[in-house]
């Protein structure tokens, strides 16, 4: 699952950056390199079936050369989760969400998906972990369990605020429909993740937005006509 609900500490501000020169430098452009062959990895065959040399290798490093950024294969796997926590908050979580408005937050929602897909090596590596996760053998069990709790609850909290308010209808049960938008968003994903070229992950979670808003707004609002491409983040 893809969604960012909350503030970050990415998001927080902290002192200016050093900018890093020589072999600091060399050394930063090769632990992305490493991070992003991760990525493609975990991708294709989970973090179980990944091997750490092969990752080195298609970065052109040699596991001890890996290992000397990433200590172990765990600690990069974290540092791919953490990764892609801060791309989607960079995107879209400069300032904190705090709207009544539905149809602006369905909206950002449906943004997100775009920003997914067009962050396709990251988006499946995310599917791909979620579910080998459910075992709890696995070392990102922990992490997508909290995961999935907090972004629901979250998304609860903020639909509880818009029926408090009356831009939601009384009686919308919240976590329901916070878990239910959770599912769904999986769900396209998996189809998208299997047949990109004919599947739209944005254009399917946009349509169930539209059509579950339209069902717990007073006056039945929908989502707007579509944005152009070029309008999303």
């Amino acid at each position: 699952m893809t969604m960012q609900t909350e503030e970050s500490p990415s998001t927080r501000k902290s002192s200016p950056r050093v900018r890093r020169t020589g072999p600091y430098k060399a050394a930063d452009a090769r632990r992305e390199a490493i991070l992003e062959a991760a990525i493609q990895h975990f991708a294709l065959w989970g973090y179980f079936n990944s091997s750490v040399p092969k990752i080195a290798a298609d970065v052109g490093v040699t596991k001890a050369g890996l290992t000397h950024h990433f200590a172990s294969k765990e600690v990069l796997l974290s540092a791919v989760l953490e990764l892609r926590e801060q791309r989607a908050v960079k995107a879209f979580y400069a300032e904190v969400h705090d709207s009544q408005d539905p149809v602006r937050y369905f909206e950002q929602i449906a943004a997100q998906a775009a920003f997914n897909e067009s962050q396709s090596g990251l988006t499946q590596m995310f599917s791909v972990l979620a579910a080998e996760a459910s075992n709890p053998e696995h070392p990102a069990h922990e992490y997508f369990t909290q995961r999935y709790e907090r972004v629901a609850e979250a998304i609860a909290e903020i639909l509880a605020k818009m029926v408090a308010a009356g831009t939601l209808l009384q009686g919308t049960p919240t976590r329901q429909v916070a878990r239910e938008i959770l599912a769904v968003i999986d769900g396209y994903t998996v189809q998208w993740a299997l047949a990109s070229s004919t599947v739209s992950l944005y254009d399917n979670i946009r349509r169930y937005l539209d059509r579950l808003l339209r069902t717990i707004t007073p006056r039945g609002d929908g989502l707007p006509d579509k944005p152009e491409v070029s309008e999303l983040p």
